[in-house]
């Protein structure tokens, strides 16, 4: 029986690499080319291994892990994470949830470890390894400046984390990509439930007219004002505040900030 793969990557020449390296060794291989892009492939068809890149636009690398282990388990195939910023995050892979770990380098000198790599899971096909493995491509040092950047998202991600007020990310084409604890607990649904799904979906039926307009509304709106309504969800008053996500190549979604009004 033919095995699949399933490669995410923002980087369209680097999905090529690993899909054709794949290729050669039997698999049939599904493409995605960002994290939102690949959870609406996993519902395609099961997959025996996947490659994933940790930094990418929308859902990155440790949010698309977290879903796929939320959705089939914790041992359900291996995971290999790969990133032009491995060496710069050796010291937080635990908390990504990867099997295998790989820095991008040289392509002659990744070839052969991936193809190494995929020997060693073929002939261990039955589950992942017991802990994470990593393997550093020759030539790949640390940066000051990719240390720094990666220190100051994590920071802002746990101040969105950490918030008292459910936060979420909508796409542009109103599906979410994101969205913190405090959102989740509101609306009483788990990421597998949230994430890639349209927006008007997690909403009681009665309000989702007054969302569909509101995002519209917003959008439109020159002074970007925001707005906001009162829905109900499991016998609770929750207030919802829209405002655009602008950035100079014009708008790219919105955000959702769920409020408890009962609690004011």
């Amino acid at each position: 029986m033919e095995k699949k793969a399933l490669v995410v990557d923002a980087d369209y020449f680097f999905v090529e690499f690993v899909s054709e390296l794949l290729a050669k060794r039997g698999y049939a291989v599904t493409k995605a080319y960002d994290g939102k892009d690949g959870i609406a492939k996993l519902e395609d068809l099961p997959h025996d291994v996947m490659f994933i890149d940790l930094v990418m636009p929308k859902v990155d690398g440790s949010q698309f892990i977290d879903f796929v282990r939320l959705k089939y388990g914790p041992n359900h195939f291996p995971i290999v994470a790969l990133s032009g910023v491995m060496v710069e995050q050796l010291g937080s892979l635990n908390e990504i949830g990867a099997d295998y770990y790989i820095a991008k380098g040289p392509i002659d000198k990744l070839a052969v470890q991936l193809n190494g790599l995929m020997a060693e899971i073929e002939t261990q096909p039955q589950s992942p390894p017991d802990q994470f493995k990593v393997m550093k491509t020759g030539g790949v040092y640390p940066r000051r400046d990719a240390v720094a950047l990666l220190n100051a998202l994590k920071f802002h991600q746990a101040i969105i984390e950490s918030m008292a007020v459910g936060v979420i990310v909508v796409d542009i084409d109103a599906r979410i990509v994101n969205a913190n604890p405090a959102a989740f607990e509101i609306l009483g649904k788990s990421p597998t439930e949230i994430i890639n799904h349209p927006v008007l979906d997690i909403f009681p039926s009665e309000t989702r007219p007054k969302l569909g307009s509101a995002l519209k509304q917003v959008a439109q709106l020159p002074d970007r004002t925001k707005m906001s309504f009162l829905s109900d969800f499991n016998d609770r008053a929750i207030r919802t505040s829209i405002s655009v996500i602008s950035q100079s190549s014009g708008d790219a979604g919105w955000i959702l900030v769920l409020e408890d009004a009962t609690c004011s």
